[in-house]
């Protein structure tokens, strides 16, 4: 057996180097670098607006998120919808991930995880404009949509949409789930010596409780656990940032060094070179925020927003507190205490570095939280799968699927998973080629729809 994981770890590794290369990388810059150019860097010149409109919202006269308002409406509300799908992306990734990338990518892999966000913000945006556009609506109701219907009916390509679903499928069951409750039965037995046999079962009858209810059942826990977690993990790192502020000068020098040193870096970071960091902090930041995936558009087309800039707004938030905010902070974290370690011990990492300010309790609190974002991706990416088993195959195959994530949820918790991470690598590439190639070929609609609200509101001429 052990033979036949280091085979397929191998022939991940080889389709890495292909699918991760310089032409999959400068596509995706190119896509995010077109939206912010059309756009005229939105992002960044217009953050009064899209923080306006969607965090700033909370404070504004009309509120978004009511109970109210959530009892006139069908659908989610766009704060439900930003939460479940920050829940699908806030995971693993933010923590493991991007101890993975500097592990073997250099400081300079947290650099170009900010470049990605960076630009990936106006992709994130655009698909979500296209997926509210072309959301449709069941016979009760309630919106649903994503890629796949841009795919078919803005571009009239079905058969991207089919491979676009079908990846989405793979991925979940991979990267939203079983590397997930991986982590989360890790965590549990680092902490507390539970078996990942038993972590694995209450993992999966609580997923299952919840996939039964539907995306307002979803949207309902998300809205509450994600914007608590978040927070904490915010506060924990934020302060053991600034206990060590007198390195944080020399941390970002090291970042940009590494992150344009096409020669050797430092020992300490098994000598790779500036392409790694690009690499690496491309293809986790992508893992992390998922810019560009097209699996958030699947639960921001749930909501009942009938603008579909509002909603690319979100997305744009979206990818600022999972990249820019979370990523930075645990990035910055164990660079600032200088915590090291293999790829193998990724956690341990991040570990480090609050214990060496809280004591063993920061160790301990890092693993819960470990485990309430894997827990997260888990119901947010279990349905981004149900609504492409929908389209796929039509509902009475959906009930199947939601048999078979729990079952995916408990074997994901018994096995041992590093060679999925190059798995779910190469996965995520067949996700977002087809969808950046669809929301690029669509741009103009984007372009147009987001020009004409932006002017008509008197907000600013694009």
């Amino acid at each position: 057996m052990d033979d036949l994981f280091y085979s397929v770890d191998l022939i991940n590794k080889t389709i890495s180097r292909i699918t991760w290369g310089p032409v999959t990388l400068a596509f995706v810059f190119f896509v995010g670098l077109w939206f912010s150019c059309k756009l005229k860097f939105f992002q960044f010149f217009g953050i009064r607006v899209w923080f306006g409109a969607t965090f700033g919202s909370f404070w504004g006269k009309k509120k978004i998120s009511s109970s109210k308002e959530l009892k006139k409406i069908k659908g989610i509300s766009p704060f439900q919808a930003m939460s479940t799908a920050l829940g699908g992306c806030v995971g693993t990734g933010n923590m493991i991930g991007v101890a993975t990338a500097i592990i073997l990518g250099g400081p300079g892999a947290l650099f170009w995880m900010w470049i990605a966000a960076f630009l990936g913000m106006m992709t994130s945006f655009a698909e979500n404009v296209l997926s509210t556009k072309y959301k449709q609506r069941d016979k009760d109701g309630n919106s649903y949509g994503g890629p796949m219907f841009y795919m078919e009916k803005g571009l009239n390509c079905k058969w991207i949409a089919v491979i676009f679903s079908i990846a989405c499928v793979g991925v979940t069951l991979g990267m939203g789930n079983m590397i997930q409750s991986n982590s989360i039965a890790n965590s549990v037995l680092s902490f507390s010596g539970v078996s990942p046999l038993i972590t694995g079962l209450i993992t999966a009858v609580l997923v299952g409780i919840i996939l039964l209810g539907g995306i307002s059942r979803i949207a309902s826990v998300t809205d509450k656990m994600v914007p608590i977690m978040i927070g904490l993990y915010v506060l924990g790192g934020t302060f053991v940032i600034l206990y060590n502020f007198d390195k944080l000068g020399g941390v970002f020098l090291e970042i940009m060094k590494s992150a344009f040193d096409f020669g050797p870096v430092g020992a300490s970071f098994v000598g790779y070179s500036a392409a790694n960091s690009l690499k690496y902090g491309i293809s986790r930041g992508l893992f992390s925020n998922e810019a560009g995936l097209g699996s958030s558009p699947i639960v921001h087309a749930a909501t009942d927003a009938k603008n579909p800039v509002i909603q690319g707004m979100w997305g744009i938030f979206q990818v600022f507190v999972d990249t820019i905010l979370i990523c930075s902070i645990t990035g910055l974290c164990i660079l600032i205490t200088n915590s090291t370690g293999t790829e193998e011990e990724a956690v341990i990492v991040t570990n480090k570095a609050f214990e060496s300010v809280f004591g063993p309790l920061g160790s301990v609190g890092v693993y819960v939280l470990l485990i309430f974002f894997a827990f997260s991706t888990i119901i947010g990416w279990s349905y981004f799968g149900e609504r492409c088993v929908d389209y796929l195959a039509g509902e009475k195959y959906v009930k199947i699927y939601k048999i078979l994530v729990p079952f995916a949820t408990m074997a994901g918790a018994m096995m041992n998973l590093t060679f999925l991470w190059e798995i779910c690598d190469n996965l995520n590439v067949f996700m977002m080629i087809p969808n950046l190639i669809a929301i690029l070929l669509l741009s103009k609609e984007v372009i147009n729809i987001s020009k004409k609200f932006l002017i008509l509101k008197g907000e600013r001429k694009l």
